[in-house]
């Protein structure tokens, strides 16, 4: 064991002092955090600024104030002389729109669904109360007639599980899976490139001498999957931190649970291509020829990233659930189906516990290609040959 954690320390420390490595991190933390600064340096959280013209219009303002939290603004009105002064008022910016009576609003652009169903509904009640005070209503009664509140909604059924994919919730999660995505595709190529570099030097045959091949692939997979793992607690850490600070998007509970499976499905994800990405390394004995040789890997990935998407879309539909528990999709899939609500936990464990098993195979498997090919430097190996020679 103690030879393993030499190798796993090796090949940590050589890719930690990797100048490429560390200029990555970089580059990829100030993304997360410019990303995640920008909203907060360039939102705008005052109110809209509403413009009227006359009493008729002051009116119109007035109710719309009284009815803004229905809607979810917060405005405030602004003293405007004239149609030509309201103008003036919008092509400098100072407001949004201007009442120019109690039914005509001037914009330039569109005003937004929020604002325009305001104003439409501000109008609309004034009229109501002058018909109201026609009737006879004093002004007491027509006020809380004219009152609204924000609508309460009350279901029998779960949501639809199916969200908009523009979402911020939902971009978050997804963001952290293509995350792992390039992590497993990153940090499993590594394996591969490490066997293949070692064969081409021959520096595999001086490693052997006072090693075993299951060490030196066990240490080799250990150090690059802690390495990857730090990297994910890092970047993740990072990222939440930063929507936990600034609050520039509100991230549901069940989006939460959606990251932080990211973490443990990394490990179980790595483990699993890391055994097929070795066993690819370990029948050539060039670095030009390894692309050819994971490439079947890399597609397998990209196939299980593709279904995550298919899953922001139909999250109950058979592509989602099947992968969400096929242990080389569920790395990917099954964080978007919790964080989407739709997962549960007993699926969840059943993913897992197939995620074990494939590991359990694939690991010894790999292990004896790599016996069987690692010394094989001639050229490209076929696996059978790889199996039988171990």
């Amino acid at each position: 064991m103690s030879t393993t954690l030499l190798v796993a320390a090796r090949e940590l420390t050589e890719r930690l002092r990797s100048r490429a490595f560390l200029i990555s991190n970089v580059t990829i933390l100030g993304l997360i955090a410019l990303v995640v600064a920008i909203p907060t340096l360039v939102g705008d959280d005052d109110p809209l600024a509403v413009g009227y013209v006359g009493d008729d219009a002051a009116g119109v303002g007035e109710i719309a104030l009284a009815q803004q939290a229905a809607f979810d603004l917060e405005i405030e009105l602004v003293a405007v002389d004239d149609r030509t002064a309201a103008e003036s008022t919008l092509d400098n910016g100072d407001v949004e729109a201007v009442l120019l009576d109690a039914t005509t609003v001037l914009a330039d652009g569109s005003l937004g669904p929020r604002l325009e169903a305001l104003l439409a509904n501000a109008a609309n009640a004034v009229e109501v109360d002058r018909v109201l005070g026609d009737a006879g209503l004093d002004p007491a009664e027509r006020a809380t007639l004219l009152s609204i509140e924000a609508l309460t909604i009350e279901q029998l059924g779960e949501d639809d599980p199916a969200l908009d994919v523009f979402d911020p919730a939902v971009i978050v999660v997804f963001v952290a899976v293509f995350l792992l995505y390039g992590l497993l595709a990153v940090f499993g190529q590594w394996v591969a490139q490490g066997i293949v570099e070692e064969k081409q030097s021959r520096v595999v045959e001086v490693l052997l001498a006072s090693l075993r091949p299951t060490e030196l692939l066990s240490g080799k997979v250990l150090g690059l999957g802690a390495l990857g793992l730090l990297q994910i607690l890092l970047l993740a850490g990072v990222g939440a931190g930063g929507l936990l600070i600034t609050e520039v998007v509100e991230v549901p509970a069940a989006a939460w649970s959606g990251l932080a499976l990211v973490i443990p499905w990394y490990v179980l994800g790595f483990l699993l291509y890391a055994a097929l990405f070795a066993m690819a390394g370990s029948v050539v004995s060039r670095v030009e020829d390894m692309q050819s040789a994971v490439l079947p890997v890399i597609v397998v990935l990209v196939l299980a990233l593709l279904a995550a998407q298919i899953a922001l879309s139909d999250p109950t539909g058979t592509i989602a659930t099947v992968a969400g528990v096929v242990p080389l999709t569920a790395p990917i899939v099954q964080p978007v189906l919790l964080a989407m609500g739709v997962s549960s936990w007993p699926q969840i464990a059943v993913a897992i516990v197939l995620a074990l098993v494939t590991i359990a195979v694939l690991l010894p498997v790999s292990a004896r290609i790599y016996r069987g090919g690692v010394l094989r430097t001639s050229g490209r190996v076929s696996f059978r040959d790889a199996w039988s020679a171990s």
